[in-house]
């Protein structure tokens, strides 16, 4: 997913609402909910907070709104708003999962007013050491607007400033816009350890990898290193860069992603890690099914859960559709459904249907 750095309020909520130091909750599937939308074409937070809650359930331990190259920028500062705070008062009863807000911005000032907005709806009134419960952790892109390293500094130094909570940097955005080096990301770590060190190393193919490990190298002050796109090169990146969680949108898949988390963090004793891994690959890459699965068809498994009651978008009026997300310029958009054969559909039945046996078959 082509995302510039992720800025994410993340609220670290643990059972019965108690705060969780950051680092120890900081680990393993970060999924970001799709947006659901009405059949006007508004959206939908009745299903936005069923989605993250089933995220929760399903073991995951991190949740992200509003997040993702998938036509996010089509939606209104006060739709994004609204929507924090749906998930900030659902987030208090979540069992597992870290709610983490995506504050995001084109430019610096458009990202600290998402940022100032969410530690206000965190915070919720409280002072002192309350203030911080729950703990909230910033993801941001790089400024989508941007196009110089002075500008992404300037960006992160800005929200490391602000930041109250731990931040998530996605390290890539866009081509016009330079990714941070890896001699950043730790700099930022050590001036400012209370928020940085968690990184999505979203590089394209090899050097995704080859980053990935020389950000290993730096722990401490580097905390965690998430994977990216999808999960395409999850499990290798796990076993051999050392990257220990992902980020993306794949929330139909919440129940197999953390399952493949549970199987990597306890050292995988019943030899399922690759079974299961490979089962989560298939259902992520069904190419003859329109739309591709970072939305696209998933859309169809999130309406079959009960979770969303259309398979509508936003997108843009004139637009690219890729496994990387939707791309397309300015903020006029129309709204699009999923349309299926018979025979797309019936095969997304029966992989569905397959994956619920495997699950539990192995449970």
């Amino acid at each position: 997913m082509k995302a510039a750095v992720l800025v994410v309020l993340t609220a670290l909520i643990g059972v019965a609402g108690a705060a969780v130091p950051p680092a120890e909750r900081m680990k393993g599937p970060f999924l970001i909910a799709s947006t659901p939308y009405l059949e006007d074409g508004s959206v939908d937070y009745e299903s936005l907070v069923a989605e993250a809650k089933y995220m929760d359930e399903s073991g995951c331990t991190g949740v992200i709104w509003p997040q993702s190259n998938d036509s996010i920028d089509l939606l209104t500062h006060e739709e994004k708003f609204e929507g924090i705070r749906r998930l900030v008062d659902a987030a208090k009863g979540f069992r597992t999962a870290v709610l983490t807000i995506g504050v995001s911005g084109t430019n610096t000032a458009e990202m600290l007013e998402f940022a100032a907005f969410a530690e206000r709806i965190v915070s919720d009134g409280r002072s002192g050491e309350d203030a911080a419960s729950p703990l909230v952790a910033l993801a941001a892109r790089p400024p989508t607007g941007g196009t110089t390293e002075r500008e992404v500094r300037d960006y992160y130094e800005a929200l490391g400033k602000v930041a109250k909570r731990p931040v998530i940097i996605q390290t890539f955005v866009s081509d016009a816009c330079p990714a941070p080096s890896v001699a950043f990301l730790r700099e930022l770590a050590e001036r400012f350890p209370h928020a940085y060190g968690f990184v999505k190393e979203e590089s394209e193919g090899q050097r995704a990898n080859e980053r990935q490990a020389e950000e290993r190298e730096m722990k401490p002050p580097i905390k965690t290193v998430y994977s990216a796109w999808g999960g395409w090169q999850w499990l290798y990146q796990f076993r051999q860069c050392g990257t220990e969680g992902l980020v993306s949108e794949r929330p139909a898949y919440a129940p197999l992603v953390a399952r493949i988390w549970a199987l990597m963090k306890n050292g995988d004793p019943d030899g399922r890690l690759m079974e299961t891994y490979a089962v989560y690959r298939y259902m992520i890459d069904q190419r003859a099914i329109p739309g591709g699965s970072l939305r696209g068809y998933s859309l169809y498994y999130l309406k079959k859960l009960g979770l969303f009651s259309t398979t509508l978008s936003r997108t843009y009026l004139e637009s690219k559709v890729t496994e990387s997300g939707t791309f397309g310029v300015g903020h006029a958009w129309k709204l699009v459904d999923l349309e299926l054969t018979d025979a797309q559909r019936e095969e997304l039945d029966r992989n569905f249907a397959d994956m619920n046996r495997f699950l539990e078959r192995t449970k």
